[in-house]
């Protein structure tokens, strides 16, 4: 009979040994602790424990096993004794044989048989198979020199202990596959990872996204589909193992009343088992059922907060992913997504530069459009001043010498409809054309007329511009001039001390085919100036988007020029652009705004 004592002291060491190999991660490094509390509550003196180890292939200690723990063994049995060890043994050939089938098992130690020299009397082993379910992950051996030192209690320890030794083997094993499948998931998102941060191509980045994930989880197929900017769909991206083309036949799916939509909104996965319980909707019902999908999971695409899509992957057989390849996905998803906006960004930084450059080349164009000096005139000032809302726009404005008689000048300012490249190059168009016309002796309107004309034949753009055109003779005075549609220049009248408009009726260049247009003449006087501007300066806006308008353009005009008759044209242009600037203050600038003068200051 076992004594309360005895029973205490057996539970007290053995919950120490459970709580040791529960602790313990590395579960062999307790194995020796635990053999030798084993051996003193047994009474016994000698143990050892193999551990099953199918890659180890040295004979030593017997194919297969590995020589984790050993316990007070005798001389004849040292593991420097290679006769002994250096093999297998009749309780490693039981075990493999599947005949170790009891809790414990007598054994006639065949290492002992064989061995010369001092044996302590040994001669017999009870052996327990360390098990987990069905597999023997190893042998606890506890030896003795015959069976009678075996008693009931003792042998109900050796089991007890071998089980729970078994456990902690299939723990740790369970463990260290974890591990290695967490090292594989790891190599292979740093190869992924590799892969996509070293492909700047957005397109074919995303091919690289679904084989790699196709090939890892071993499905079907994948796609990656992401949202289409200001617009309720998801268009697909990229495709791999997908019976139709997705890609090429330019599928997408809503976003309200699609499980790729939920998932974007949620910003969760969503794992479905069998897709006849998520029925297609509407006109994805043929192509969809056609691929004969039966499982899928859907990964959310999030960058920084924001859904960009999703990562969808498909299966032909019904299947549940687990939990391990869920966490998997999610961690392929997250670098997709990284490496998708990171793709974006350098997309739109190189877009960013070409635009740059690009519009580097218009502003040359435009540029070069304007005249770089003014002709000389004995009496007469020229001044002027452009500046682009962006790098270049659609204003321009143009005084030149006419051929036949001396002294005539053509004067242009003109505002094309757009901003940017385009109004840019419609605006070389125009000014060559209408400089054409002028130079060969047309009058004002007629030269605006046939520019028209020309336009609408060599122009594919919905652009038009609106131009003034007169013909300046600077020996008289004498000012011919036509307008299409522009801002009506101001003359400054010295001698009766006020501003009025150059008014003429005019319909805009590039809209109808055929147009009319009238023409004025006007006598200037020595003082007198014009005003030519574009629309820039009269919508100019303030902070709180009111006009400077046409008034108080007048209004600058008479006041500067009554206070100082005598002001140079350059000085006027920068009188009238500070007031400009003074009533819209930090007021972004909306428009090009274009002013040019024209003085006749006498002799």
């Amino acid at each position: 009979m076992i004594s309360q004592t005895e029973l205490v002291d057996d539970l007290k060491t053995l919950n120490q040994i459970a709580q040791n190999l529960n602790r313990s991660i590395h579960v062999h490094e307790v194995l020796q602790q635990t053999l030798e509390q084993l051996l003193q509550l047994m009474g016994l003196e000698t143990g050892w424990i193999f551990v099953r180890d199918p890659l180890s292939t040295e004979r030593w200690a017997g194919s297969g096993f590995r020589l984790v723990a050993t316990h007070n063994l005798p001389p004849a049995l040292a593991l420097d004794v290679g006769e002994v060890w250096n093999k297998g043994c009749a309780c490693q050939t039981l075990c493999l044989d599947g005949v170790l089938t009891q809790a414990y098992n007598e054994v006639q130690c065949s290492r002992l048989a064989e061995a010369t020299g001092e044996r302590h009397g040994l001669a017999i082993h009870a052996s327990t198979p360390l098990r987990s379910g069905e597999n023997v992950l190893g042998i606890l051996n506890v030896a003795a020199e015959d069976w009678t030192a075996f008693n009931e209690r003792g042998l109900a320890l050796l089991t007890t202990v071998g089980s729970q030794i078994g456990i902690a083997l299939e723990r740790a094993r369970l463990f260290e596959m974890v591990q290695e499948q967490r090292i594989h998931e790891q190599a292979a998102l740093l190869d992924l990872t590799n892969q996509l941060l070293s492909q700047p191509d957005l397109d074919k980045l995303l091919d690289t996204v679904v084989e790699e994930v196709r090939k890892l989880l071993q499905v079907d197929a994948a796609a990656v589909l992401l949202v289409e900017q200001d617009a309720p769909y998801l268009r697909f991206r990229a495709a791999s193992g997908w019976r139709s083309k997705p890609v090429e036949n330019a599928y997408r799916v809503p976003l309200e009343t699609t499980n790729s939509g939920k998932v974007m909104r949620t910003q969760q996965p969503l794992l479905i088992e069998d897709t006849a319980d998520y029925p297609p909707i509407g006109g994805m019902m043929g192509w969809l059922q056609a691929e004969g999908f039966r499982s899928a999971a859907i990964m959310p695409l999030v960058t920084q907060g924001r859904s960009i899509g999703t990562l969808v992957i498909d299966t032909r057989e019904l299947r549940r992913f687990s939990e391990t390849e869920v966490r998997f996905l999610r961690l392929m998803a997250n670098q997709a997504a990284l490496a998708i906006e990171k793709a974006r960004l350098q997309r739109e930084e190189i877009q960013r530069h070409r635009m740059e450059e690009e519009l580097n080349v218009g502003r040359q164009i435009q540029l070069s459009m304007l005249p770089k000096t003014f002709p000389t005139a004995p009496g007469w000032e020229f001044a002027a001043v452009y500046e682009a809302a962006n790098q270049v726009g659609g204003d321009f404005y143009d005084i030149f010498q006419l051929p036949g008689e001396a002294g005539r000048l053509g004067v242009v300012i003109a505002d094309v409809s757009d901003k940017g490249v385009p109004a840019a190059l419609f605006m070389a168009l125009s000014r060559t054309t209408l400089r054409n016309q002028a130079l060969r002796g047309r009058s004002p309107a007629e030269a605006l007329i046939l520019t028209n004309r020309y336009i609408q034949e060599d122009s594919r753009s919905d652009m038009f511009l609106s131009a003034f055109y007169g013909v300046l003779e600077t020996r008289n005075g004498r000012f011919i001039f036509s307008n299409a549609g522009h801002n009506w220049p101001l003359w400054r009248r010295a001698a009766a001390g006020r501003v009025e408009q150059l008014t003429t009726a005019g319909i805009v260049l590039g809209v109808l085919a055929e147009i009319e247009l009238g023409q004025r003449e006007v006598d200037l006087l020595p003082g007198d100036c014009l005003v030519f501007y574009t629309d820039g300066v009269t919508e100019a806006l303030n902070g709180v988007e009111e006009e400077f308008g046409r008034e108080r353009l007048v209004t600058a005009v008479s006041d500067i020029l009554t206070a100082d008759p005598d002001l140079s044209a350059q000085g006027l242009v920068d009188e009238l652009l500070a007031a400009v600037r003074a009533f819209t203050g930090d007021a972004a600038q909306h428009d090009d705004i274009t002013l040019c003068v024209v003085k006749w200051v006498g002799e």
